[in-house]
């Protein structure tokens, strides 16, 4: 049981460094060393997914970004979080790049939660040419999510 709580929190402690490389990256855990490999680049060199952890990071890969940015508040802590935001990262992947996720933990980044009045999780807003065009709070169908995916990229054209 040690061993796989150390592994966890190895594995957590990595996927927060390298969450915002410049690629697609694949961990795998040799012993108890995690490796990082298998990187796959996106054609922009940005990953469709990754994590915001301060307001300089929201302001350049959100608010600068000439693509639509889904922007997921979550706490590990919320259950209905841990249901949407899996969903929402797959479908938000399978659109090749027409749109990318950021991810924000409102307890790692309290300063954004408060700047963007996140009262609850999940909070998500699309951001297009840094202005926030829809939000919503809570989990949603499948069929919402597509429509609410759709609204974003529809905006920015």
């Amino acid at each position: 049981i040690r061993e796989m709580r150390f592994l966890q929190s190895a594995l957590s402690l990595t996927s927060r460094i390298f969450a915002a490389r410049p690629a697609r990256t694949t961990q795998f855990v040799v012993g108890r060393v995690p490796l990082m490999v298998a990187r796959r680049p996106f054609s922009d060199g940005h990953p469709v997914v990754f994590a915001i952890e301060s307001v300089e990071d929201f302001n350049e890969y959100v608010i600068n970004s000439t693509t639509p940015v889904l922007v997921d508040f979550h706490a590990d802590w919320c259950g209905p979080c841990k249901l949407l935001g899996p969903r929402l990262e797959e479908k938000v992947t399978n659109r090749a790049g027409s749109v990318l996720m950021a991810k924000v933990n409102v307890d790692d980044a309290g300063e954004l939660a408060s700047e963007w009045n996140i009262t609850a999780v999940p909070t998500i807003m699309a951001f297009t040419n840094g202005e926030c065009v829809g939000e919503f709070k809570g989990n949603v169908s499948d069929d919402e999510l597509d429509s609410f995916i759709e609204r974003a990229i529809e905006a920015s054209q």
